[in-house]
């Protein structure tokens, strides 16, 4: 059997362990006691209701993931060294470094010169050390994005979420390094697209399209000529918006062609995109993002890294405005995975959407109403909504 593209097997659940990746049940998902539709198996309370709802699921069916090179990626686990509070200041610091090196990347091939390779990579390593550390904390960061500086924001959230995701399917820190660095160069081509196209408030022209696509291409030939740079990395930069169905561009090359790092890269530029402000577009809700992600899969992204890009990231991302089913209104804060159903929340709003005295809420814990009913996370909204500007919250937890 397989399921959007991703082949899976009939499990009954007795014979079913933590580390599984559930993508149906033997019952409609509405008549089980999850609100995800396919998770992966974290907790033994999660194993136990599956045990006690169902008679058998279906799993998927782990593959060794091999890159268009034909090496077989080395895997391993990772687990938090050190809690966001302790990791946050060195993942800030990082995060400012990062931000203006990549500023000075675009603005170096902007004047017609050549960059520092050496900077870009050490750059990458110490975002490696600091997502390995506590991805939570790089996340957090990323979540403040400025509209007119779009473009060296964009290429550091889609650098650390191709980390972020690589950690998840387990690469090897050198080819998290390695992806991280593909993500942080991906769009070096749009160097050479004119600002007054880049930064264009409405649609563009049909030539100004075709112009502002040649930056895949573009991106090749400038990383292709550097001979100190991976060459995956150009590569990643020529086929980003290429697509499974072989209906992306520049080449349409079909899915076999696309390389590993590729997908990774795919993924994190797109969920990023989406979850911005641009001059011309509005930014959508992370769940919005993960649910046009989950929508692609097969057709556009590789549906395995979807569904390991959801594990990391969660249904509640980070930095989320959350309504609650008590009608107050929250933000999500950084949550260990084990808890990411059940995340930690900054209630900021009363019931009748007005400020309120702060107050933070673990439903990992299972609080209750006054009326005894367990506390919910109803709706998530854009983080603009309900005049909330996340940026007087971003330093809550330093």
């Amino acid at each position: 059997m397989q399921t959007n593209n991703t082949p899976v097997r009939r499990v009954p659940v007795k014979l079913l362990k933590i580390g599984m990746t559930v993508v149906e049940l033997d019952r409609p998902w509405v008549e089980s006691p999850f609100n995800i539709h396919g998770f992966k198996i974290k907790t033994a309370s999660e194993l136990a209701q599956l045990q006690h709802s169902c008679e058998y699921v279906y799993v998927a069916i782990v593959k060794r993931s091999i890159d268009v090179s034909g090496k077989t990626l080395q895997r391993q686990t990772y687990h938090n060294s050190t809690t966001f509070e302790q990791a946050l200041p060195k993942a800030a610091s990082t995060h400012r470094q990062a931000k203006s090196v990549v500023k000075g990347l675009f603005k170096s091939l902007r004047l017609g010169q050549s960059f520092d390779s050496a900077v870009a990579k050490r750059t990458v390593k110490q975002c490696v050390d600091n997502v390995i550390a506590n991805q939570e904390a790089m996340v957090w960061l990323g979540l403040l994005k400025e509209v007119d500086e779009y473009t060296a924001e964009h290429s550091l959230n889609v650098a650390m979420l191709s980390i972020v995701l690589g950690r998840q399917v387990g690469l090897s820190p050198a080819d998290l390094e390695t992806v991280g660095l593909c993500g942080m160069l991906h769009d070096m081509g749009k160097s050479e697209i004119p600002l007054e196209i880049l930064n264009k408030e409405g649609a563009l022209s049909e030539q100004e399209f075709e112009l502002m696509k040649s930056h895949a291409a573009r991106g090749y030939k400038i990383l292709k000529n550097k001979s100190d740079i991976t060459p995956q990395a150009a590569e990643v930069a020529h086929g980003h918006h290429e697509r499974l169905n072989g209906r992306g561009y520049p080449r349409k090359i079909k899915a076999e062609e696309i390389s590993y790092f590729t997908r990774i890269v795919a993924i994190a530029d797109a969920y990023d995109a989406i979850t911005s402000t641009r001059v011309y577009s509005p930014a959508k809700t992370a769940l919005e993002g993960l649910q046009i992600l989950t929508g692609a899969k097969g057709s556009h992204f590789d549906p395995e890294l979807v569904d390991h890009f959801i594990e990391a990231i969660g249904i509640y991302p980070a930095g989320s405005v959350a309504e609650l089913n008590t009608g107050e209104v929250a933000i999500v804060l950084p949550t260990p995975q084990a808890n990411q159903n059940y995340p930690l929340v900054l209630i900021v709003r009363d019931q009748k959407k007005k400020p309120c005295q702060e107050r933070k809420l673990d439903l990992s814990q299972r609080p209750t109403d006054d009326n005894g009913k367990a506390i919910s996370i109803r709706h998530l909204y854009s983080n603009s909504a309900f005049g909330i500007d996340l940026k007087q919250y971003h330093g809550l937890l330093r």
